[in-house]
């Protein structure tokens, strides 16, 4: 069943109101039990699509995956020699440490090659790359461990958005652990001061070299970090940060590995600000 857009409805609904005004007669509302104007169920999807993935998950040596969907009428018939656009998007957490009503991911986005059903109304790609596709670090640090797809249908009836369909899915990525060791040239500083922070990262060997691994160090609660650097061949880093008010209390430090299979460590730093707003009673 096509849906009407919803300008075509309120046009349609402004016409009756204004005739019923002109013969004095006022359009009845239903009501409720409660005497609320009642609500009416939105209308049904003409279409539907489904979307599954096999396998479900993925770890660093399989990274691909096969998409499979349907596209039905509301009746069940397969709709054939339909496109079927399919979507993809790399999930990272979103820095929000305000606590503001914001979408909590962060995404990295890129559309795949159209589909066409055939005959049954199916559609599928192989050997998907559920991972990054840009060899540049990516600009979001924390990975949320999955990635989604989106599978969706424009039924030509209605060339706007308005009854588009769409099913996705989440693929589990299973990332390799890493660590971060660290050693820090003070536990106490002043307004000022430098802290400097020496370490290492690391993982299990053959999963890629450590060289380049982004490392972040933060001082003030609102800034996911206030300075960074880099990994040597051996994974040795050293970054420093200059304590530049009473505010930069929270001191923390954690790694970025380029590669989405590989999993960020990091640790609150054992550092506190004398010159601190609490008074350098507490630290982080």
């Amino acid at each position: 069943m096509h849906i009407r857009p919803t300008t075509a409805r309120l046009a349609a609904a402004a016409v009756i109101v204004l005739a019923t005004t002109a013969a004095g007669v006022l359009p009845a509302q239903a009501l409720t039990a409660a005497g609320d104007p009642a609500i009416g169920d939105p209308p049904a999807e003409a279409y539907h699509i489904t979307l599954t993935s096999d396998p479900a998950s993925t770890d660093y040596g399989h990274r691909t995956v096969d998409l499979s969907g349907v596209l039905t009428r509301a009746d069940g018939t397969p709709v054939a020699n339909a496109p079927v656009s399919i979507n993809e998007s790399v999930n990272f957490e979103t820095w929000n440490p305000w606590g503001d009503p914001i979408d909590p991911t962060e995404r990295e986005t890129r559309d795949l090659t159209p589909l066409t059903t055939d005959e049954n109304g199916r559609f599928s790609v192989t050997g998907v790359q559920a991972d990054r596709w840009d060899t540049k670090p990516s600009l979001f640090l924390k990975p949320l461990d999955e990635v989604e797809f989106f599978a969706s249908y424009n039924p030509p009836e209605d060339p706007s958005d308005q009854d588009l369909v769409f099913d996705d899915l989440f693929v589990n990525t299973q990332p390799v652990a890493s660590t971060l060791t660290y050693k820090v040239n003070k536990t106490k500083v002043h307004v000022g001061d430098t802290l400097k922070v020496t370490g290492k990262v690391s993982w299990p060997a053959g999963h890629g070299s450590v060289a380049g691994t982004r490392v972040f160090l933060r001082g003030y609660y609102e800034n996911e970090y206030n300075a960074k650097t880099t990994a040597d061949a051996n994974g040795n880093f050293t970054v420093s940060l200059k304590v530049k008010d009473e505010w930069y209390e929270d001191f923390a430090i954690f790694s970025a590995p380029t590669d989405y299979y590989i999993k960020g460590a990091g640790a609150d730093l054992p550092v506190t600000n004398l010159d601190g707003i609490s008074g350098g009673s507490s630290s982080s």
